[in-house]
Parts: C-alpha cells; sequence; structure tokens
C-alpha cells in the first residue's frame, strides 16, 4: 500500500514536472521574440533619427550653399563693376593723352627732318651786266595722311584690345605697333599702354622694364612721372626694397608738385613703418 502511494505521489508530481517544463521552454522564446521587438523598435527609432539628422544637415548644407551663392554673386557684381571701372579709367587717360597730342605737348622729340638741298636756280644773264642767280622757292614736305591714318587706326585696335582687358593680345598688338611706327606720334603712349598691360597682370619684372623703356624713349612723356611711380611700386613688388626707396625718393625730389610726388612720399613713409 504505501507503495502504491508512493508511485501515486510520482504520477501527481509528473505533470506539475510537464508544465514547468513547458513553461521553461515557452518562456525563452516569448523573450526571445520580445527582444526582437525591442530591437525593431529600438532600430526604427535610430533609423528615425538618422533620417532627422541627415534632413537637418542637408537643410544647414543649402543654407550654406545659397550663403555661398549669394557671397559668389556680390563678389562677381564687384569684379564686374571693377573692370568697368578699369575701362573707364583706360578710356579716360587714352582721351587725356590723345587731347594733349593734339595740342602739341607730350610728344617725344623726334629727329628732324632735313629737306634735301634744293637743286641751282637757273641763272639770267642781265643786259651789261653779271650773272645774277634768281631765289629758290622751297616747299615744305607733304604730311602723308594716309600713313597718319593708317597709324591710328593701328593704335585704335591695340588699344580696343586693351579696353577689353585682354592684356596679353594688347601687348602683342602694341609691340607691333611700334615696330611698324617706332617715332609714330602714338608711340609713347602705345609705350605706356605696354607698361599698364604688364603692371595689370602683375608681370611687375616686364612692367618695370617697360616703364624704363618709357622713360629712356620718351623723357617728354606727360606719363613719365607715372611711370617713375609704378618702376617704385614694381621694385617693391619685386623685393628690391633698396631701388624701390631711390627711385621714388628721385620722384619726389624731381617733380615735387605732381600728385605722383604726394604718392611718393605716402609709399616711403609706409616702407618706414615696416622698417625699410
Amino acid at each position: 500500500m504505501t507503495r502504491w502511494k508512493a508511485l501515486g505521489g510520482r504520477f501527481a508530481i509528473a505533470p506539475s514536472l510537464a508544465v514547468m517544463l513547458f513553461a521553461a521552454t515557452a518562456m525563452p522564446a516569448q523573450a526571445a521574440t520580445s527582444l526582437d521587438a525591442r530591437v525593431a523598435r529600438l532600430e526604427q527609432q535610430l533609423e528615425s533619427q538618422a533620417l532627422v539628422d541627415m534632413a537637418l544637415r542637408l537643410d544647414r548644407l543649402e543654407q550654406e550653399v545659397q550663403t555661398l551663392r549669394g557671397q559668389m554673386e556680390e563678389q562677381a557684381h564687384a569684379i564686374a563693376e571693377l573692370r568697368q571701372r578699369q575701362r573707364d579709367l583706360y578710356l579716360d587717360v587714352d582721351r587725356r593723352l590723345l587731347r594733349l597730342e593734339r595740342e602739341g605737348g607730350g610728344q617725344a622729340p623726334q629727329a628732324a627732318v632735313t629737306p634735301p638741298p634744293a637743286a641751282p636756280a637757273p641763272t639770267a644773264a642781265l643786259p651789261g651786266g653779271p650773272v645774277a642767280a634768281a631765289p629758290a622757292a622751297v616747299e615744305p614736305a607733304p604730311v602723308n595722311t594716309a600713313n597718319a591714318e593708317q597709324e591710328r587706326i593701328a593704335y585704335q585696335q591695340a588699344f580696343d584690345l586693351l579696353r577689353e582687358l585682354r592684356y596679353e593680345q594688347a601687348i602683342t598688338a602694341f609691340r607691333a605697333f611700334l615696330k611698324e611706327y617706332p617715332d609714330g606720334r602714338y608711340g609713347h603712349i602705345a609705350q605706356y599702354w605696354i607698361g599698364e598691360a604688364n603692371y595689370a597682370q602683375r608681370n611687375f619684372q616686364q612692367a618695370v622694364a617697360d616703364y624704363r623703356e618709357l622713360i629712356k624713349r620718351y623723357p617728354k612723356s606727360p606719363k613719365l612721372v607715372e611711370a617713375m611711380l609704378k618702376i617704385g611700386y614694381g621694385q617693391y613688388e619685386l623685393g628690391d626694397k633698396a631701388e624701390a626707396r631711390r627711385i621714388l625718393t628721385e620722384l619726389a625730389r624731381s617733380h615735387p608738385d605732381t600728385t605722383e610726388a604726394g604718392q611718393a612720399n605716402a609709399f616711403l613713409q609706409k616702407m618706414r613703418g615696416e622698417g625699410n
């Protein structure tokens, strides 16, 4: 009897154990399902946050691009205005130089053209007297207007390139002009513009050489003082501070009443402030 009770107790315990085992096996599955759900929710949250962050970054980038575009438009407008002012400046200087040419000032001295000696005048025998020579009439040499017009056209073509800020083409055209008309009335103006075109491109070494050529060949050019000033500036940019100081000091001493002399003195003061 006792044995059957014991067996009955064992059989009574078995269902409980089965339930516990089922619960034990069921709990990991439920926990895994819950964990997967939580991971899925976290991934969705992270993806949503990443999308939000990306949208914010894109918005900031778009704002920065718009700001940069606005700055570029402002700079393009400023550059266009600067180029127009430069063209206007070239035109103004050119008009002044040409006016000086028409008024007879500023032209470099040219070699005097000596007319060929006149042929001996025919003589006439006077009755009862010695032979007397008739006075010879010397007519001035005619001006070659066609050649002068060709020179003007060649100069204008070169200057038009400069006005369009096509510096290299303008330099080539002006040099060709000087080769064709070395003693022409526009020679010193063409030489000045060559120096200006190189200076505008920051080709300081060549610009200094061009300005020195202007001073050498056309010592009475109205742009001589400005050429001296630009030589001083160019030497400073090239690092030759001693030569810059020398030429600017010479300019201020030899042309004290000019605007360029005031600019030279101001630049010399700046150099002294820099310890040069």
